[in-house]
């Protein structure tokens, strides 16, 4: 969050395009201007992603912020984060580190929200560039949902119904689910490993009531049998005789506020 935070502010007012050296001062185009941040950070970027290369070129095209320091085991080290306009700043960003006047440099590296260092930088100075990395969010999750996988595959609608047609004292909104029937708000599909199965869960519950009412339903790999476990004013009951493991995965996933 604080890295996001801010490139909002270096957006607003900070931002440095290769800037002239009238304005190069506090920008990594003012300490390029001496000869050991020239050398170490060609040497660290010798086998780098091409696009980095930008950040070395004279007139190269590149966002910087504003420089800025961090305090590590007692040595104050300058970074610099930029983005390069030719590769996309919303899927590159880079964060170089310094050390003192420039002998040593390390990166941090952000590919489509993908992190990795160069220079070797210790677990400290990983935590520092990685802080200030800038890391898209992935996009919202959107599918698919069980009564997606209802219609295209029947094996999920029979072991609901094999689950619900069993299951003592389910409100009204839930009943008749595996017949398309009942519900009325569902979330995405969540994923879960118990002892080496992976198992799907299903969060449904009653419409504009979802505190009062919710059901979690469990499938077990290509939906051959189904579990759930349903919160109704404030008591948990469990179908279909899940495991204790079981039991807490659909237990987290119910108060998990989906």
């Amino acid at each position: 969050m604080g890295r996001q935070v801010r490139w909002t502010a270096i957006g607003l007012v900070m931002l440095c395009m290769a800037c002239p050296p009238a304005r190069a001062i506090g920008y990594l185009s003012g300490v390029l201007q001496k000869p050991a941040y020239v050398q170490s950070l060609g040497t660290l970027l010798g086998n780098a992603p091409s696009w980095t290369k930008e950040i070395l070129k004279k007139n190269g095209r590149y966002v910087s912020g504003l420089r800025f320091h961090e305090e590590i085991a007692g040595t104050r080290y300058e970074l610099f984060d930029m983005c390069v306009r030719v590769a996309k700043c919303i899927d590159t960003s880079i964060v170089v580190m310094f050390a003192p006047n420039g002998t040593q440099a390390w990166a941090g590296l952000s590919e489509k929200g993908v992190i990795s260092f160069l220079g070797a930088p210790s677990d400290a100075q990983q935590a520092a560039l990685k802080r200030q990395l800038y890391v898209p969010e992935p996009p919202p999750k959107t599918g698919p949902y069980l009564s997606q996988m209802m219609k295209t595959n029947p094996a999920y609608a029979r072991a609901l119904n094999a689950l619900l047609d069993h299951a003592d004292a389910l409100p009204e909104w839930a009943q008749g689910m595996g017949r398309g029937k009942g519900w009325s708000v569902e979330s995405p599909v969540t994923n879960v490993t118990i002892d080496g199965t992976g198992y799907e869960l299903f969060d449904t519950c009653e419409s504009q009531n979802c505190n009062r009412s919710q059901l979690i339903v469990m499938f077990a790999p290509n939906a051959t049998q189904a579990w759930g476990a349903l919160s109704h004013e404030g008591t948990i009951s469990y179908f279909g005789g899940p495991s204790a493991a079981q039991q807490k995965a659909l237990r987290e996933t119910l108060g998990s506020g989906k």
